[in-house]
């Protein structure tokens, strides 16, 4: 091989392996020129014990149909702000909860009742527990005929009488959800209907108060 042409060939290779390695040099000045990004900030919202909030059903729950242990889920009504006005629990996030105890109807005079609990609320995909009651529900009464026939609904100003709904009493197992009917429905309820079943509607606003500070991490 020519000295000539054996020099020009290894300045062509040398060259080109300097021009492939300049992208890579580039490359790592750049990286050291631009500055670190800085890590996504969160900040833990807190909610103490006491806090309200109201969340609706998404489904509806009801005495004549519902078994204890089974599931429901309700949706936040509106944001949930912490004591410096910031959003802890956006509105439409997930609170799910158990039916712990149902007791049918024995008679007109003696509605079914429904225990409720809220066990925890999702919030951007974490989920939290809840160590919390429920203080307020709106509740309807549906009878079922004596021929066994749909379910008819009773409410308020009803040719039956008033039926109010209301929170009985609470326990252990969680809140117990009954109605008010005895005199208040009169004789023509109990002529009318063999049993009463309490209904919580898909929509239905409950009350929720924690029991116990919450505290929600947020980005």
């Amino acid at each position: 091989m020519r000295p000539n042409y054996k020099t020009s060939l290894i300045t062509a290779v040398s060259l080109a392996a300097l021009a492939a390695c300049q992208p890579s040099s580039q490359a790592a000045e750049l990286a050291k020129k631009e500055p670190a990004k800085a890590p996504a900030m969160s900040s833990t919202r807190t909610l103490e014990a006491f806090r309200q909030f109201a969340v609706a059903t998404t489904a509806t729950i009801s005495s004549r149909s519902a078994k204890a242990g089974d599931a429901f889920t309700a949706t936040v009504v509106s944001d949930v702000q912490d004591a410096a006005g910031r959003v802890a629990i956006p509105a439409g996030s997930l609170v799910s909860g158990t039916i712990t105890d149902v007791k049918p109807a024995p008679n007109p005079n003696s509605p079914g009742t429904l225990t409720l609990a809220v066990n925890s609320v999702a919030v951007n995909g974490r989920s939290y527990p809840l160590n919390a009651s429920i203080d307020s529900v709106a509740t309807e009464l549906h009878a079922r005929s004596v021929s066994g026939g749909d379910a008819v609904k009773v409410g308020a100003g009803a040719a039956a009488g008033a039926v109010i709904g209301q929170i009985i009493s609470k326990n252990s197992k969680g809140t117990i959800i009954g109605a008010v009917v005895g005199a208040a429905a009169g004789g023509a309820y109990a002529a009318a209907t063999k049993d009463g079943d309490i209904v919580l509607p898909a929509g239905t606003h409950i009350l929720v108060t924690l029991s116990q500070r919450l505290n929600i991490v947020r980005s």
